[in-house]
């Protein structure tokens, strides 16, 4: 019996910049290119709704996903209701809420809950939540082992790994490289990157978000000149608060090079001589597989879905979170290595493709919703 096309929501809560929100995106393409019909719901200042839009998606303003909004929530659920849509895939924890109150007050359709961070709650906390969705997806299996651990049962989880445009990110435009290169990128010298936003407490001593503060002082003590690309954060505050928190551990600031945020992080890769990702509770790491996939030796913290993404020694390196001697030892023997930078590159890029391709992912997801609608 051939499988009919589904009429799926793609609920998002955020301003469309962040990881999760980008990779909804990416599945909800492959999805719409499968034939299925699918709506992306989401408030109004998403910055994702034009390049949806031009993919033939399409758009349901909901700026309001309170879950005490009844007005909201019953609008929601005639939505659904008159569209006859067969699943509701929400990505942030906002919309999870909404669409718990929503199930409460009759919504029909299946709901699917996909998670991309690890959950730190109490045991036992997430327990509710077997009963407010159908399926719970998890982008990596520490994503799934925190769900159980938090009292989700097996039966309502399923790893489903979060992937990446593979293609955008090998074969990149010569031309945006070498304009990226000249703008960003420091000549003769090792250019470093680091991707991730950037959220730091004014007690510098008080870790950030995403742990800048430990490449910070792994570079502050390397012999080597070295450039420091940072992607992802463009506010003037953050910036200032960054510039402060390098030179309070010991960095050099006109070692720095602030890129902010870029809706295509590709070419800047492709000037990239090493990646780190010093984060120790990524539920996956979006930031080292695009890195792998573009042919940059990467160096994580080996915590959370990191070390389902780096084998250390093999396709990459891994280092104690939090330990900036070990990074900087790490980094200092990849720089003076070339044919282990070299094994890196060929294997990080097997394993991009054997694991994290969005068409290959995208599919499994394919085939959780239709077991849930039989």
């Amino acid at each position: 019996m051939t499988k009919r096309p589904l009429k799926i929501i793609t609920l998002l809560s955020g301003t469309g910049r962040g990881g999760a929100d980008i990779l909804a995106l990416d599945i909800s393409k492959r999805l719409k290119k499968s034939g299925h019909d699918v709506i992306f719901a989401c408030p109004r200042d998403n910055a994702l709704i034009d390049e949806a839009t031009s993919c033939g998606i399409g758009i349901l303003i909901l700026d309001r996903q309170g879950g005490a909004d009844l007005e909201s929530l019953r609008s929601f659920i005639r939505f659904c209701q008159n569209e006859k849509v067969d699943i509701v895939n929400s990505h942030h924890s906002r919309g999870r809420h909404f669409l718990t109150s929503a199930k409460l007050l009759g919504l029909k359709p299946k709901t699917v809950f996909t998670r991309h961070c690890l959950s730190g709650g109490p045991p036992l906390g997430l327990f509710f939540y077997n009963f407010a969705s159908d399926l719970n997806i998890a982008v990596s299996h520490s994503v799934r082992k925190s769900l159980l651990l938090g009292g989700m049962l097996p039966g309502r989880t399923k790893t489903v790994y979060g992937g990446i445009d593979i293609g955008k990110f090998e074969k990149v435009p010569g031309e945006k490289v070498e304009e990226t290169r000249g703008k960003y990128a420091a000549p003769g010298i090792l250019n470093i990157g680091i991707v991730g936003r950037f959220f730091a407490l004014a007690d510098k001593n008080k870790p950030s978000l995403k742990r800048h503060e430990v490449l910070f002082r792994a570079l502050a003590g390397l012999n080597e000149d070295f450039n420091l690309l940072v992607l992802g954060t463009s506010d003037k505050k953050p910036l200032d608060m960054l510039i402060d928190l390098a030179r309070f551990h010991g960095l050099d600031d006109r070692k720095i090079t602030i890129c902010g945020f870029q809706d295509d992080p590709a070419p800047f890769y492709k000037i990239m001589d090493i990646n780190v990702l010093p984060s120790p509770r990524e539920g996956l790491g979006l930031a080292l597989i695009e890195a792998m996939a573009s042919g940059v030796p990467s160096i994580g913290a080996a915590g959370g879905g990191i070390r389902e993404i780096i084998t250390d020694g093999v396709d990459g390196f891994l280092f104690k979170p939090g330990d900036s001697g070990e990074l900087a030892e790490k980094i200092s023997v990849l720089i003076k290595n070339a044919k282990l930078r070299e094994m890196f590159i060929e294997n990080g890029r097997k394993k991009v493709k054997e694991l994290f391709d969005i068409d290959k992912n995208t599919k499994q997801l394919e085939d959780a919703f239709y077991s849930l609608l039989n």
